[in-house]
């Protein structure tokens, strides 16, 4: 049964990499005959805590993880921006008295719809907010019984600014689902990136 499950599994992973490729070339091949878009690619760190309410965790600790990924902004002013991300995060946390480190290894898509407040050339300064979805790649250690999710929600608010071909973001993704039903978790992320723009 193990055997079966990693299968499938496997094939839901290499099903999200194929459409993101996808979606990458198709955004290439729109790109070609729009000034509109603009591709670019981004390396960053995050910082990760598991919300609950749930009186019996205790010692929750989160830990530095990284992002990295492609992304297309099509519009000016207003614009759209989806995202394809590799992001990694964890939280160590004790419930009934046993120990456990959760390491997460996601795909993360932000659809984010953002306005640039300060739009100067070579220089601007941009908000934008959507929803945010997170497929994990492995599964967490977690208490006998009480797996996490695969898939799991939230809403992300970003601020950033790009300085020529440069840009530089401050991300808050906050959990909407559960990633863990039984133990009440919400994955809430901070992340800083640095990214080049394509053009």
């Amino acid at each position: 049964m193990k055997t079966i499950k990693n299968i499938h599994q496997n094939m839901k992973t290499i099903k999200l990499l194929v459409t993101a490729l996808l979606i990458t070339l198709g955004l290439q091949s729109v790109k070609a005959q729009t000034t509109d878009i603009t591709l670019g690619a981004k390396l960053g760190a995050s910082f990760s805590t598991l919300r609950t309410g749930l009186g019996a965790i205790t010692d929750k600790s989160g830990k530095v993880g990284f992002n990295a990924g492609i992304f297309a902004r099509a519009g000016d002013k207003l614009y759209f921006q989806p995202e394809v991300n590799y992001a990694t995060f964890s939280n160590s946390y004790s419930f009934n008295a046993k120990s456990y480190d959760a390491q997460f290894r996601t795909i993360n898509v932000p659809l984010l719809v953002g306005y640039k407040l300060v739009n100067q050339g070579d220089m601007n300064f941009r908000v934008a907010a959507g929803p945010d979805f997170y497929y994990d790649l492995k599964n967490p250690a977690a208490p006998t019984g009480l797996d996490y999710k695969k898939l799991s929600a939230g809403a992300v608010v970003d601020a950033g600014v790009d300085i020529g071909n440069l840009t530089f973001d401050a991300r808050y993704s906050l959990g909407l689902s559960k990633v863990n039903k039984t133990l009440g978790q919400k994955a809430n992320i901070f992340s800083l990136a640095i990214g080049f723009k394509f053009q």
